[in-house]
């Protein structure tokens, strides 16, 4: 399946969960007015996701099965596509107790919907609530730049001590070397957040660091994690600028278009995206 396909597929279910669980949408606006406001928004993640499910299927092959864990479900963007895709796999999600959706009757509902279940944990200080080598299939995606990079090690390792040998783990997070954070660094400017608490989820953070690529395939050798397939991409056009046909974001989209077509540039991608795998037993 194209990526093409796959979006036209994950689009409504993205904008679904945004509509209802999103703790900042005005829940009060028309169908109308949400869609007019989102659904640009909505697009880099929906490029993610798709990317996500696209690396998953090449390495997972016809053994799309077992036990999966989705670490920092968020409003079930991944999760709820990956479950719709690879139907043999038992997902859970893990989430933090603070965010206010994961106690609606709605979120719950949609849980079930997708045959998930649900744990809610504090990744930064506790051990998540599985047994060893439980799950087949992990993904970490867009979070570890939210996290203290003091508590980073203990994460990486609960990672890699519930996922089983030959497991697969799919990780994405900012590219501390993209082109736009060299752009800024040079103009003097900082390209992370203060390592502050959100107001809207205490508990969590805004971008406190960022890591290259090479970083963490070296962090997660050191748990006996392989990088089987990278892959870099700048999608977030609809970002800039005011309008969809202000200057910042067609000087965007037309970057983004180079990226693809120009390796030097490949490498300085906006997200990177990483399948690795878990060393098995010799």
């Amino acid at each position: 399946m194209t990526r093409d396909e796959i979006e036209k597929k994950i689009r409504p279910i993205l904008r679904n969960c945004l509509r209802q669980f999103g703790e900042f949408s005005d829940k009060n606006s028309s169908e109308a007015e949400f869609d007019a406001g989102t659904m640009a928004c909505l697009q880099p993640d929906v490029r993610r996701i798709s990317l996500l499910i696209s690396m998953a299927q090449s390495v997972l092959g016809d053994s799309g099965a077992g036990e999966g864990l989705e670490i920092g479900c968020g409003y079930g963007y991944l999760l709820f596509p990956m479950a719709l895709f690879f139907p043999n796999i038992r997902w859970t999600a893990v989430e933090h107790p603070g965010r206010a959706f994961v106690n609606q009757e709605e979120f719950r509902k949609t849980l079930c919907e997708y045959h998930c279940q649900f744990a809610a944990a504090r990744i930064l200080e506790e051990p998540l609530p599985f047994p060893d080598e439980h799950f087949s299939i992990v993904t970490f995606s867009e979070v570890m730049e939210h996290l203290p990079p003091e508590r980073l090690n203990f994460v990486l390792s609960e990672i890699a001590r519930v996922t089983r040998p030959g497991g697969v783990l799919l990780a994405s997070s900012p590219n501390l070397a993209s082109l736009e954070n060299r752009l800024r660094l040079l103009k003097g400017k900082s390209v992370l957040d203060m390592p502050d608490e959100m107001e809207a989820a205490k508990g969590m953070f805004g971008h406190i660091r960022m890591y290259t690529q090479a970083e963490v395939q070296a962090a997660m050798m050191k748990y006996g994690f392989t990088a089987e397939r990278c892959v870099f991409e700048s999608n977030n056009s609809g970002f800039r600028g005011t309008s969809p046909s202000s200057w910042k974001r067609q000087i965007r989209r037309l970057y983004e278009s180079l990226e693809g077509k120009m390796g030097f540039l490949r490498g300085m991608g906006d997200t990177w995206h990483i399948a690795f795998r878990r060393a098995a037993p010799r």
